[in-house]
Order: C-alpha cells, then sequence, then structure tokens
C-alpha cells in the first residue's frame, strides 16, 4: 500500500504572515497545522460554493440565449 504525502514546504514571502499565522494559533490555543487546515478548509468550500452559485446562475440566464436575441448583442 502507497503512503500518501501530506507534507509540504510553503515559502510565505512575507514575514509577517508568519507572525499573524503564529499570533493566531497562540491566541486560539491551536497548532499552526489546525489554523493552516481551517484556513484552506474555508478557501476550498468558499470557492466550491462560488460555482455552485455560477453553475445556478448560468441555468436562470440560459432563457436569453436564443438567435432572435443576438440582434440586440450588436447594439
Amino acid at each position: 500500500m502507497r503512503t500518501v504525502e501530506t507534507r509540504i514546504t510553503v515559502d510565505l514571502g512575507d514575514p509577517q504572515l508568519v507572525k499573524l499565522l503564529r499570533l493566531e494559533a497562540a491566541s486560539e490555543g491551536k497548532t499552526l497545522r489546525e489554523v493552516i487546515t481551517s484556513a484552506l478548509e474555508s478557501y476550498f468550500s468558499a470557492k466550491r460554493e462560488n460555482q455552485s452559485v455560477m453553475k445556478l446562475a448560468e441555468q436562470v440566464f440560459s432563457e436569453w440565449d436564443n438567435t432572435k436575441d443576438s440582434d440586440y448583442d450588436r447594439l
């Protein structure tokens, strides 16, 4: 069985971000891993939600996609 690598190294490019990350972890009584994992989960959750909203919007506006309305596109 192959193990999945879950360890990464990231250069955040800004020492202030590292400081804020450490302060957040300390103030919440969490590890850096917990703070970063939570932030990534929130990011991807919001991204999936936005994609779902865009798909719903496409369905709503699909009735506007017809050849009769193409004349208005040229105005």
